[in-house]
């Protein structure tokens, strides 16, 4: 029995480390990882100019909400439009479908798979970026305590970062299996139209950005 469930763990962990690998091969993952990691370093940049230019009194704090509400959307709006593609036809078109069943994973589990793929990319793609200004702003800081609060403010991102991968990877990979090569325009349907019904009628929180850019000053203790 033992045996048994580490077999079936190993099996679990193998099918999503392909599936992550799989959407890390398409060009949603690319553009997201570039602009990403560009928009990060712009931010740095400025941080290292400003703490230069006004000293340990330099204000930092908002340049890590600027850069998470930025990454937020780079990053998670084109892995949700990937994880939104029909995955399904194409592991089958490239024997991912054969090959997994070769090493007893069902395509149940495979799909499963794609969806903690999606989630945990995202995740790790908002959250990872916006921790590492965190602590380079905590590192410039001349106080004890505006180092820590910068660094919870980083924390604050990465329980952000779960929250909103679980919800656009959960919901592209929804889309993708229902839509299927339509994936991508039923995930902008359901996305965007919402979005822009609700803040014509002045409720943005109504939509799931808005609710995601909700959750995020919640966060990050921004006020209104």
């Amino acid at each position: 029995m033992p045996s048994t469930r580490k077999a079936s763990v190993r099996r679990s962990q193998g099918a999503v480390a392909l599936a992550r690998a799989r959407l890390r091969a398409t060009g949603g993952w690319r553009v997201a990882r570039a602009s990403v990691w560009m928009v990060t370093a712009g931010f740095a940049v400025v941080a290292l100019v400003l703490r230069i230019a006004d000293g340990s009194d330099a204000a930092l704090g908002g340049l890590i909400v600027a850069a998470a509400h930025a990454v937020t959307w780079l990053a998670g709006a084109p892995l949700a439009l990937a994880a939104a593609r029909d995955h399904r036809s194409a592991d089958r078109r490239d024997g991912v479908l054969a090959l997994a069943a070769a090493r007893g994973v069902s395509s149940q589990s495979l799909a499963s798979a794609r969806v903690i793929a999606a989630m945990a990319e995202i995740a790790a793609a908002v959250g990872l970026p916006v921790l590492l200004l965190a602590l380079l702003t905590a590192a410039l800081s001349g106080r004890a305590a505006a180092a820590l609060d910068r660094v919870a403010l980083g924390l604050g991102a990465v329980g952000f970062a779960i929250v909103a991968g679980v919800t656009l990877g959960g919901l592209g990979s929804a889309c993708g299996r229902v839509g299927g090569a339509r994936g991508g325009w039923l995930l902008f349907a359901v996305v965007v139209a919402p979005w822009l019904l609700a803040d014509l009628a002045g409720h943005g929180a109504w939509s799931i950005p808005g609710a995601l850019g909700a959750v995020l000053d919640f966060a990050l203790r921004v006020r209104a």
